[in-house]
């Protein structure tokens, strides 16, 4: 770690030290664009004065430093043009014009996915933390770069050492994919007559290969990502039935990796129990020839590959060295994973959505703005206004509907832990019976009657007199109290027609 170490943050760092929500960003975001070229421009004068041309990328990531979320993917997770040659250059111990840097940096300021440290030969480093913090080391005093953030409205603070500091990297056994390994891969493949490659090539990101002879694994070796990390798996199989059955069963959180005819694979994504299903019209799973997919763990303490290696550079040496310590975003999955629908989970509502919802932040450090509460799972009652329901700060109970993994989202329900009155009135009254309601709604085609707190029925406008009736306020108004006969109740529909001409005593 070099000897002059300084924060750069957008506000005052005391602040946000004893911030309650320290993980989530605070900067607006109307003011995100503004900020993030503000820190760049910022740290830029950094090297520009060490005289440092060119960066050198550690540990990069695609996705799961901040979120796992699609929200954060869009725009090629900030990665878009900053590669010409594409993302194949995107990989640990790539060298980058100091430019190039300037980009992944504004990307990660922007949490649009892309995540990396930013290095040099002569110890200078940029690193980006999750609280909204930048870190900038160099062998000297930078005093001018110092001014120069602080006039664009930035705080910079000298300490000791960067938290993203590569010495208190976990790695765990890394082992070198060296002859030795191509050696048991290929002894592997003649064996079992063919196995699954996972080339993860950066944090996050896969590629898949399936090897089924010595031929395979010499073109595949040639395509690698320099310094990928390697996991060899059992062989896809196309008994979709028995993976439709573990998907189901959702034992661990794991990857549906996907081969099509003709050898490509659709992207993996985590596998939820709705994609084992076969009676929709789209399937995720395709049993027919030619489809093979394999299930692949994600947690570490599930994954149990046949092989696993980390490539070595050209020379044989192997440089990179793999962070393993978890990330915010992996506690969140970590914790998502832990529910299931039909959970009742404690949140308490943290910003609302006008008309669509509300955010909750589930009572779990890693489930801070999980939670999303829809409007129409707020009550079975009709409602003018979401603040009488879950206004922002108030604790709740609420039963998990689903779990929206490419979303990062848990979808929520308060009407779920509530009896339904609908079922409650229509177990209780039948075809024929004379009830009170009032006129709620009058639309051309009828009126809606409310016959009970969160019971509603219609009286077509064929059944509102016994002689023709042109509109619904020829009859009736809004508010007014009546007396009508249940004609029909429609479970499958949830409808209750009702009339107001027939009389009472048929």
């Amino acid at each position: 770690m070099p000897p002059f170490v300084y924060r750069v943050t957008p506000y005052d760092p005391a602040e946000q030290d004893t911030a309650v929500d320290r993980s989530i960003t605070r900067i607006p975001f109307d003011s995100r664009e503004r900020i993030a070229s503000a820190i760049v421009a910022a740290v830029a004068g950094f090297p520009l004065d060490a005289g440092v041309s060119h960066m050198t990328l550690d540990n990069p990531m695609m996705e799961g430093f901040y979120s796992f979320s699609v929200r954060t993917g869009r725009g090629g997770r900030g990665l878009a043009g900053l590669f010409p040659k594409g993302t194949a250059s995107y990989h640990d111990g790539a060298r980058v014009p100091l430019a190039t840097g300037l980009g992944l940096l504004r990307a990660m300021v922007l949490r649009q996915g892309a995540w990396c440290r930013l290095g040099s030969d002569d110890g200078f480093f940029v690193h980006v933390g999750d609280k909204d913090d930048i870190y900038v080391g160099s062998n000297q005093s930078r005093e001018t770069a110092v001014a120069r953030a602080r006039t664009l409205g930035l705080f910079v603070e000298q300490i000791e050492r960067s938290p993203y500091d590569p010495a208190s990297d976990e790695t765990g056994h890394q082992r070198p994919a060296n002859d030795a390994f191509w050696t048991e891969l290929g002894a592997l493949v003649a064996e079992r007559g063919g196995v699954l490659l996972e080339e993860r090539y950066v944090g996050n990101a896969y590629r898949w290969h399936r090897l089924t002879s010595a031929p395979d694994i010499e073109t595949v070796r040639e395509q690698l990502t320099p310094r990928a990390r390697l996991a060899v798996w059992p062989d896809l199989t196309d008994d979709m039935e028995s993976v439709r059955a573990a998907i189901t069963r959702q034992e661990r959180l794991e990857l549906l990796v996907q081969q099509y005819p003709g050898g490509g694979f659709h992207p993996a994504r985590i596998a939820e129990p709705g994609m084992g299903r076969a009676d929709v019209p789209n399937p995720h799973l395709t049993a027919s020839p030619g489809h093979r997919a394999a299930l692949i763990p994600i947690d570490p303490a599930d994954r149990h590959p046949l092989l696993a290696a980390v490539l070595p550079d050209s020379d044989g040496v192997l440089r990179a060295r793999w962070r393993t310590n978890r990330t915010r975003a992996d506690e969140r999955r970590t914790f998502m994973s832990s529910l299931r629908a039909g959970d009742i989970v404690a949140g308490v509502v943290a910003t609302g959505l006008d008309d669509i919802g509300v955010h909750v932040h589930l009572n779990n450090d890693a489930g801070r703005d999980l939670g999303f509460l829809r409007v129409p799972e707020m009550s079975w009652s009709n409602f003018d206004s979401v603040d009488d329901i879950v206004p922002i700060g108030r604790k709740i109970r609420a039963e998990v509907l689903h779990i929206d993994w490419a979303w990062e989202q848990v979808s929520l329900s308060l009407k779920a832990l509530q009896p339904d009155p609908w079922e409650r009135y229509t177990d209780t009254h039948r075809t024929g019976d004379i009830v009170p309601g009032t006129v709620t709604r009058l639309l051309p085609f009828g009126a809606f009657i409310r016959l009970s707190d969160g019971v509603e029925g219609l009286i077509h406008i064929t059944e509102l007199s016994g002689h023709d009736v042109d509109v619904p306020e020829g009859v009736i108004s809004v508010g007014a109290e009546v007396l009508v006969a249940l004609l029909d109740v429609d479970r499958g529909r949830r409808r209750i027609s009702l009339s107001l001409k027939r009389d009472h005593t048929e």
